[in-house]
Formats: C-alpha cells, structure tokens, sequence
C-alpha cells in the first residue's frame, strides 16, 4: 500500500516541477503575451541558477529530516514549500517570483531525497528486500508519467488562457501547485 501512495504523490510533484521548469524559460523571456521580457542571457542565468540549487538543496534537506525533522514531516515541509512557490508564480512582480523560486528550491530539498529514502524504508523488511528494486521501478515511473503528462497540461492552459496579462502563464503555474496539493493530500490520506 505504501508503494501506491508514494507513487502517486511524487508522480504530482514531478508533475509541478516539470511542468514549472518546462516553461519557466519562456515565462521569463515572453515579451508578447505577458512574460517577464528578459533577455535571453539573463533568462539562461535564473534558470541555470535556479537549477543548480534544486541540485544543492536535498543533502542539506536530507541531513535535516535524518537528524531533525523525519521523513514524512519534511515531505510535507518540502510539499507546503513547492505548491506555495508553484501558486506565487501566477502573481505579477518579479518579488513574488524571486520568493516563490526560493519557495520551490527549498521546499525540494526536503522533499526530494526523502521521498525516496522513505520508499526504501518500506521495504528494508527482511522479507521485502528482494522487492526493493521492482518497487523503485514502478516508483520511477510515476516520476515518468507526472513528467510526460505535464507538459500536455501547460501548453493547453497557457494557449487557452493566453493574452497580454500573462493570465495563461498564471494558470499554468498554478496547475503545478494544485498538481503538488493534491499529491500531498494523497499522502496525508
């Protein structure tokens, strides 16, 4: 039973992330259709910067739930984190983005490796080891399935809602954090 519910909530957070990172790039560059109007280059660097510290932040995520925090509080840590970034990025200002990254980068490192590290957990049973390795499989492809159907999702809300506001950015982003929330009430349930 674990191994379903684990499943599903990670296949939402690859879905808010990817979806997110999927067209953070043109959000920031959109000059037409209510972007941030960045250059190229300075877009490149908030998303290569942003990158690299999605990449840092789970050790330092990791070591705070082992010796601190637990496994599921930090989940729900990291979680809270994203969705709120996912849902600031659909506000105006380049304040509530810069925050809302922050959001996301922070609330990743608590949520990344410890989703994982629960998962083995789950089958450190001596009974259960010789399951460990088809269990990350199908695990894994949750992490595939949220990756490859969030992209369908944001073209569709971002050319359906499209005009100079940015209001088709806004509910793109926002489908990310309510793809996250419902992860994470999966799990709570």
């Amino acid at each position: 039973r674990g191994l379903m519910v684990l499943f599903f909530t990670e296949m939402w957070e690859r879905f808010g992330y990817y979806l997110m990172v999927g067209i953070l790039f043109l959000y920031l560059t959109d000059s037409t259709t209510g972007g941030k109007e960045m250059t190229r280059g300075m877009g490149a660097d908030v998303v290569g910067t942003f990158i690299a510290l999605v990449y840092l932040t789970p050790f330092i995520g990791g070591l705070i739930a082992d010796r601190y925090l637990g496994y599921i509080k930090s989940i729900f840590i990291g979680g809270s984190l994203m969705a709120a970034g996912y849902l600031g990025l659909a506000f105006p200002g380049d304040t509530a983005m810069y925050v809302s990254l922050g959001c996301i980068i922070v609330g990743n490192g608590f949520f990344k490796p410890n989703i994982s590290t629960l998962l083995g957990n789950i089958y450190n049973r001596e009974d259960l080891r010789p399951l460990k390795d088809n269990a990350y499989n199908i695990f894994y492809m949750g992490i595939n399935i949220g990756a490859l159907v969030c992209n369908f999702v944001a073209a569709y809300l971002r050319n359906k809602y499209a005009d100079d506001d940015g209001t088709g950015w806004g509910y793109a982003f926002s489908a990310a954090g309510i793809g996250l929330i419902i992860g994470l009430i999966w799990l709570a349930f």
